[in-house]
């Protein structure tokens, strides 16, 4: 019986380590995404911000 629960204990704690790396995985590609959205909003919406990517006035 002891021993059952040490195994379950130690299989509780190595999962623990994926499910962080899970999170930072997640929460990265999240923050990637709204940066990209808001990166190409900016370029098609602010004709400042579009002169100065592409060289030319936004029309």
């Amino acid at each position: 019986m002891n021993q059952n629960f040490q195994a379950i204990v130690q299989e509780t704690t190595e999962d623990n380590s994926s499910n962080y790396q899970t999170f930072l995985l997640s929460g990265a590609l999240i923050f990637f995404n709204v940066f990209v959205m808001l990166f190409v909003g900016l370029y098609w919406m602010n004709p400042v911000m579009h002169e100065f990517i592409s060289g030319r006035p936004l029309l």
